[in-house]
């Protein structure tokens, strides 16, 4: 069945955060911290008021920034500078995932509700960034957050990009379930800790890592 089902894909979408790197890396949790502080900061609030709009704004619109416009009209390149200004120096250049993705027969794009400039420092810090000819990030997106999955399929219509020769990872298993509506294979890299297996009928595939996937993936088309 595994062969079967990657045998014709050749269309990869990556996330981004917690899914290319492993979250152990604590890389989106500094983000996270640098969202209540931008918060608190600029709605001139405690940090505790903060976290509450962020994951409110979060669950609401799919992401913190999206309810930030909405209710406080922030400027959205000023928040993504600011809570992307982390420290990548726990991403190394990994052989491993460049030979892994590199292998994949066909394109590989990254899809992410981060910027553009951001996710090419992740990639440049992890040696991989050559191997993806696109990059849709949350601006090329208009704006409009995972899990819609509108900008993705607005990208594959005009790339004449057929859902059935697609393939999606990602760690939240809320952003897979329009994808596979849609028709595209999902592969659900889910947290080590959380060792409970989805039952979600839209994860076609879960895998502990982006390695393991991949490897397991590569290893039937050999």
């Amino acid at each position: 069945m595994l062969k079967s089902s990657f045998e014709k894909k050749n269309f990869w979408i990556f996330d981004l955060d917690n899914t290319i790197y492993d979250p152990n890396l604590k890389i989106f949790d500094q983000i996270d911290l640098r969202m209540k502080k931008f918060i608190s900061s600029k709605l001139n609030i405690s940090h505790e008021k903060a976290f509450k709009i962020q994951k409110k704004f979060y669950k609401e619109y799919g992401t913190t920034l999206s309810g930030l416009m909405k209710h406080y009209k922030i400027q959205p390149n000023e928040f993504l500078k600011f809570v992307h200004d982390v420290d990548l120096s726990n991403l190394k250049k990994c052989s491993s995932l460049f030979k892994e993705i590199n292998q994949l027969p066909g394109r590989k794009i990254i899809y992410t509700n981060g910027d553009q400039d951001y996710a090419k420092k992740v990639l440049n810090s992890l040696g991989v960034e050559s191997l993806f000819e696109y990059i849709l990030d949350i601006t090329k997106s208009n704006f409009i957050p995972k899990p819609s999955i509108d900008p993705l399929i607005t990208y594959l219509k005009i790339n004449k990009i057929q859902a059935n020769s697609c393939v999606y990872f990602e760690d939240l298993e809320k952003n897979l379930e329009n994808a596979h509506k849609y028709g595209i294979t999902t592969v659900h890299i889910k947290d080590q800790k959380n060792i409970k297996k989805s039952t979600s009928p839209f994860i076609d595939f879960t895998f502990e890592s982006i390695l393991e996937a991949l490897n397991t993936i590569n290893k039937t088309y050999n």
